[in-house]
């Protein structure tokens, strides 16, 4: 079989080496990352951030077992069937752009901070010193995450954010997630701007979204809109060359750029290089730790006109279209994702009375 390289070893790319020889593919893999290993993203801003917990998704030994080369330098220049660093030509037959993305940033009079890797997590860890005054910006999942670190290594954190934070993913849940948060730090209902009066504080956190990192397919022949643009194999415009996790975005749908979808096209784009069948996709699976809630959704839970709203007490909500379940979120309800999960892989349909009602338990629901 032909050779495989990989631009970009977290989740994404590192997927994809360990689904391929788990396939079977017998072929050279080449992963070239600018990090010592392949490392996990989401605790940057959690468990590492305020203490020291192990991010590398594997042990040095596996990729010696797998017959996985690591190339720790940067992917520079890439065209069909070849791969550049500064210094290195990589060449082979199927070429998958893992490069992720690149954290937005702002014009401030202050020291201003972002968070995406290891480094930018060390250098926030060392800044984040107890009575440091800290503002954070954002009205996504990473504001709300930063700022309960920042709190647990003595901050003193205020929160611009202009909406009720990733409303979209938790549905009305995420109300309780920004109620909490409003208990535990100073929010302020604003987008923060360079009129802004940042006196009181000494550097600020920029949580204000990401931009695919397109910089390997500049001056290429792939066709970049929002990311790098792929069909739903994750196929570029250009044979043997793919794009998976956050640098891409499918042909008319909009880009994703979490943990989940980064998995999820990786497993895809190594059936496409192995010439095999997919099983079908399972539902999008997003989660946050923020202020001792752990909050999880799977698929939508906005509903549509069409679609129902049911809530299970008050830390649960499902959507359904008539007894087909389309999405759900949870607090701290582990169980319910996981059965959720299962009612919608394996299209179980259910009566929204008895999922509205906390006393029968949801795993009879899955049967």
């Amino acid at each position: 079989m032909s050779g495989v390289i990989i631009a970009g070893g977290s989740v994404a790319g590192f997927s994809v080496a360990a689904g391929l020889r788990d396939a079977g593919f017998s072929g050279p893999i080449t992963i070239i990352d600018p990090h010592h290993t392949a490392l996990d993203r989401p605790p940057l801003s959690t468990e590492y951030l305020v203490g020291d917990v192990e991010l590398a998704l594997a042990p040095t030994e596996w990729f010696s077992d797998h017959d996985v080369t690591w190339v720790q330098d940067t992917a520079v220049r890439l065209g069909q069937g070849f791969v550049e660093t500064a210094t290195q030509r990589f060449a082979a037959d199927h070429i998958v752009i893992a490069t992720g993305a690149v954290p937005k940033t702002l014009q401030l009079d202050k020291p201003v901070y972002t968070l995406r890797n290891i480094a930018d997590a060390d250098a926030l860890r060392q800044a984040l010193s107890p009575g440091v005054n800290v503002a954070i910006a954002g009205g996504g999942l990473l504001a709300p995450e930063l700022a309960t670190s920042a709190k647990a290594l003595g901050a003193n954190v205020t929160v611009f954010t202009p909406q009720v934070p990733a409303a979209e993913i938790f549905g009305e849940l995420a109300e309780t997630l920004y109620a909490t948060m409003t208990e535990q730090v100073e929010v302020i209902e604003r987008r923060l701007t360079v009129e802004e009066n940042l006196d009181r504080f000494d550097l600020v956190i920029a949580a204000v979204g990401v931009e695919p990192n397109v910089a390997i397919a500049q001056g290429s022949k792939l066709t970049i809109d929002d990311g790098i643009v792929v069909d739903e194999a994750y196929r570029t415009n250009v044979e043997g060359i793919y794009a998976i996790g956050d640098v891409c975005r499918i042909r008319n749908q909009p880009r994703q750029d979490h943990w989940d979808h980064g998995r999820a096209s990786a497993a895809r784009v190594v059936h496409t290089i192995m010439g095999t069948e997919p099983a079908a996709p399972t539902p999008a699976w997003v989660w946050s730790d923020q202020f001792g809630h752990d909050a999880q959704a799977i698929g939508r839970v906005v509903p549509q006109a069409h679609e129902r709203l049911v809530r299970r007490g008050d830390n649960v909500i499902f959507v359904l279209d008539g007894e087909k379940l389309i999405g759900s979120a949870a607090l701290d309800e582990q169980l319910i994702i996981r059965a959720a999960t299962r009612i919608m892989t394996r299209d179980i349909a259910v009566d929204p009375a008895q999922l509205a009602d906390p006393d029968i338990p949801i795993r009879r629901l899955t049967r």
